[in-house]
């Protein structure tokens, strides 16, 4: 499993805990659905930034995301 995925992975995971949708998540990124499912399949590259707001909107440390990644 590449590194990304399992960032991917938990990013989704936590989102489904919360119960937001991915069109909730792109709303609170200033997004729309279809560029916020990109980011989560892989499609599009996850950029720093963004996983510093993602971390934040699923309130998580941002190393927690990245944890177990290396």
């Amino acid at each position: 499993m590449d590194k990304t995925k399992k960032v991917r992975e938990k990013i989704r995971m936590l989102r489904l805990q919360k119960e937001y949708t991915q069109e909730n998540i792109g709303d609170f990124l200033g997004i729309g659905q279809v560029a916020y499912y990109k980011l989560e399949s892989g499609k599009t590259q996850l950029k720093v930034e963004t996983l510093i707001k993602l971390a934040n909107i699923l309130e998580v440390t941002p190393s927690y995301l990245l944890e177990g990644v290396s």
